[in-house]
Order: C-alpha cells, then sequence, then structure tokens
C-alpha cells in the first residue's frame, strides 16, 4: 500500500485514485482509506488556496490593464475535470507579455518576491535566454509568469503561436477567468509532456480528459501544428491518450501512429517501472 499510494501521488493522479477506491471501501483497510483520505483532503484544501489566489491575481492584473491569461493548475483542472480539486498542482502558471514583468512584480511586491535572487548581470542573462520569472507569496504560493511557453533553446518553442489571440474564458468559483483557446491549449499539453517525456501519468490523462471534455475544431489543431513544426511533440501525446485511456481520435491521426511511437511508450513506461535507473545502476 505504501509504494501504491507514494507512486500515485507523484504521478498527479491521487485524487482520481483516492476517489475511485473510495467506491470499494469495504474491500480495503481502514486505516489505509483513512490515510488516504487525509492525503486527498490536504490536496483539496491546497488546490482550493491556489484557486482563490488566482482569482485575486487575474482581478489586479485586469484592474491594471495588463493581459494574462491562466493555463494548467486550477484553469486546466477545472476545465478537463470540471472540478479544480480533482487534479494535483503545486503552483499557478499565467501568460503574460514580457514587457509588463518589471510592472507585475510593483504590483505584487507587498506579498511577493521574487524564488531566485539575480544579479544584474544574471538577470539580463535570465531574461534573455529563460521563459518565465517565479514569484513566491509570503505563505508559500508560487506563481510562474511565463512570456513564452518554453525556452528559448527548446526545438519547439511555439513562438509562432500567439496565444492571447482568440484566448477565452472559463468559469471558476462563479469568476471568469481568461485562458487559452481549446486548440492551443491541447497541442501545448501534448509539447508539455513531450518535453518531460511524460514522467507522469498526470501529463497523459490531462490530454485524454481534455479531448473528451472540450470541443476541439480540429482543422485549426492542426494549423498549429503545421506551421510550428510540432506534430511528432503533439503525435506522441495522442498516442499515449489512445494507448491508456482509448480516446476516441479520428482514423486521420491514427493513421500516423509508427513504430516509433510504440518505442517510445516502451521507454516512457519502463522509467514508470523503475527499470531504466536499474539498469543505469547496473
Amino acid at each position: 500500500w505504501d509504494k501504491f499510494i507514494s507512486t500515485a501521488y507523484s504521478h498527479g493522479i491521487f485524487p482520481l485514485v483516492y476517489l475511485t477506491l473510495k467506491k470499494y471501501e469495504d474491500e480495503i483497510p481502514s486505516n489505509i482509506l483513512n490515510y488516504m483520505k487525509s492525503i486527498y483532503m490536504d490536496i483539496v484544501k491546497y488546490n482550493m488556496l491556489l484557486t482563490s489566489e488566482l482569482i485575486k491575481i487575474m482581478k489586479i492584473l485586469e484592474e491594471n490593464d495588463i493581459k494574462a491569461i491562466a493555463f494548467k493548475g486550477s484553469t486546466l483542472a477545472q476545465l478537463a475535470y470540471g472540478d479544480v480539486t480533482l487534479r494535483q498542482y503545486v503552483d499557478l502558471d499565467l501568460l503574460v507579455e514580457k514587457e509588463n514583468i518589471f510592472k507585475i512584480e510593483d504590483l505584487l511586491k507587498d506579498k511577493y518576491t521574487r524564488a531566485l535572487k539575480l544579479t544584474s548581470s544574471q538577470e539580463e542573462t535570465w531574461f534573455k535566454y529563460a521563459h518565465d520569472l517565479s514569484l513566491t507569496h509570503e505563505n508559500g504560493i508560487n506563481i510562474e509568469f511565463h512570456w513564452q511557453m518554453f525556452d528559448s533553446n527548446h526545438p519547439i518553442n511555439l513562438g509562432k503561436i500567439n496565444f492571447f489571440e482568440e484566448s477565452i474564458k472559463t468559469i471558476i468559483n462563479n469568476q471568469n477567468i481568461n485562458t487559452i483557446s481549446n486548440e492551443k491549449f491541447l497541442v501545448y499539453l501534448c509539447i508539455h509532456g513531450s518535453k518531460h517525456l511524460y514522467e507522469r501519468i498526470e501529463w497523459v490523462s490531462d490530454i485524454d480528459r481534455f479531448i473528451k471534455t472540450q470541443k476541439i475544431d480540429w482543422e485549426k489543431v492542426e494549423n498549429i501544428i503545421k506551421n510550428d513544426n510540432s506534430e511528432r511533440f503533439f503525435l506522441l501525446g495522442l498516442f499515449l491518450s489512445k494507448l491508456l485511456f482509448e480516446t476516441k481520435l479520428s482514423k486521420n491521426y491514427e493513421d500516423k501512429f509508427d513504430k516509433e511511437y510504440e518505442s517510445i511508450s516502451s521507454h516512457i513506461f519502463d522509467t514508470w517501472n523503475g527499470k531504466e535507473k536499474s539498469d543505469n545502476k547496473s
């Protein structure tokens, strides 16, 4: 049970696992279920705290005419899972325009400080090559303010995509929150997961839930991945989602899955099982 609980948590799917097992509580030792409940409630409380802070920050930025788009975190949980408490996340991610970073930092200086202290020369280098600046609240909440989705040296940095264009709103706790259009969001989820070689099952689950719950214009998706040369990264996310969760995809996509995707998937599953680590040790 210890290994099972630890694995579910590290893969970011603990809320889903707990709520599923809760339906079979007569089959599970009460002390185990109680322990899992305590972990689940901690996640719920923290997610609610993050969500409350997200709403506050978005309101401050809007009042100061600063464009901001929320993605991942509470926003992704609400869109894909229908509830901000059903997905694990530890911080907030906002996309803003780079020229507004210092203005944002000044607006939040009473409660937030930089997570990383930089000298003037380090700061110059950071803003040249990095893609975000993290600010930490006095209560420990961390917000990453992104001016682009990935570092400039990432093979696919989505730099050609204007995420502010065609942005949409989602309702979280009766508040309108700006977020990315469904098509761009799905492309981002696949590329983000590929970037980290899907270290967590959560990132595959996100793709599956997003496709199943959101209306997606697949023609727009095709244009995005074609113009940004990100098709292989995108297809890996779809392949894993289909493989693990039987996500329904058009035959057009399934025809593109070749043996390379099977090979990469096997490698990913090996890392989940710890096989790669044990092989490296030997």
